[in-house]
């Protein structure tokens, strides 16, 4: 897509994807004091009060290849969102599932002082799950070669993120995917309760 027709019918999306890789990059380069003071630490949150972490935990990543997945799976399918449900829905959609995907991981962490995690995965996965809602026959290409149907994506998706949520010391949350995606899932149909016949209608 031309930048400025990018800009024109996707603008949140797209100040969504330079502010991430812009703090993310910044970040990861030179400034680790800013990693640790983004990323979601659930028992900062709620002991020592710091709620901005339930936000700014998504524009910082891992390393360059925990950024370049989400953010090419953001380009991929938010600008697509964003114009088919309007700004405001888009906007509603994307930081909900961040945000909630990050209340229930700090519910259920709170008192795990050496836990912590970033990434924007959880709100992506929302991204994932809503525009799935709508396009249920539309491909993904999972490892970027291998073609599947958006709803068979999303049972998938859930599952693995499941299994992976087991790994207790991995610094990308797997469970916030989960919760995120159904988070994606649950705003779509709330903004446009219609949607669910388009989804039955596309898959059967």
């Amino acid at each position: 897509m031309e930048l400025k027709m990018a800009f024109m019918y996707s603008p949140i999306a797209m100040l969504t994807l330079i502010a991430t890789i812009v703090v993310s990059y910044q970040a990861l380069t030179s400034k680790q004091y800013l990693i640790d003071k983004l990323l979601l630490h659930p028992y900062s949150v709620v002991y020592r009060k710091e709620y901005y972490r339930l936000f700014t935990h998504g524009f910082v990543h891992a390393d360059f290849a925990h950024l370049a997945f989400n953010m090419l799976t953001f380009y991929f399918f938010a600008l697509g969102l964003e114009r088919t449900v309007g700004h405001l829905h888009f906007a509603i959609i994307y930081f909900g599932s961040l945000v909630i995907s990050a209340v229930i991981s700090t519910a259920r962490r709170k008192d795990w002082e050496g836990f912590r995690s970033l990434g924007a995965s959880g709100a992506v996965s929302g991204i994932l799950f809503s525009i799935s809602l709508y396009y249920p026959n539309a491909e993904f290409l999972v490892f970027f070669f291998l073609p599947v149907k958006a709803w068979l994506f999303a049972i998938l998706f859930v599952g693995i993120s499941w299994y992976l949520s087991k790994n207790r010391y991995s610094v990308i949350d797997h469970e916030a995917h989960l919760w995120g995606a159904l988070t994606g899932a649950a705003l779509t149909i709330l903004l446009n309760p219609g949607v669910i016949g388009i989804f039955l209608d596309g898959i059967f």
